[in-house]
């Protein structure tokens, strides 16, 4: 019994498990990046704020459900919402009263 025919990229008929070479040589993520690097070079878009650092934050059930409310509400993102809340609370502590900070007294109970 034969196997059934398949047509390869050059058009021959070859039987069917067989990898032309040019398909087993193909690197398709090289290809991929390629092409989207060129894309996005192409596309230009909004200029560059400089490094950044991503935070993952967890929170409560509750609290994240009101988030996300108020995301909706103000047609905004996590990202667009938190930053300028986190940047001023960062900015508004003084890191040297914050490291320099003294020992509270704490009673000893014999």
């Amino acid at each position: 019994m034969t196997q059934p025919a398949a047509v390869s990229t050059s058009g021959s008929l070859k039987k069917r498990g067989d990898t032309p070479t040019a398909i087993a040589r193909f690197v398709n993520q090289k290809r991929l990046d390629d092409t989207m690097a060129i894309q996005k070079l192409s596309q230009g878009g909004r200029p560059s704020k400089g490094p950044r650092h991503t935070f993952v934050v967890k929170l409560d059930i509750a609290r994240a459900e009101k988030l996300r409310a108020i995301m909706e509400l103000l047609d905004t993102n996590a990202v667009e919402y938190l930053t300028p809340l986190v940047a001023e609370h960062v900015d508004s502590i003084n890191l040297d009263e914050l490291r320099n900070q003294e020992e509270l007294p704490i009673q000893r109970s014999a």
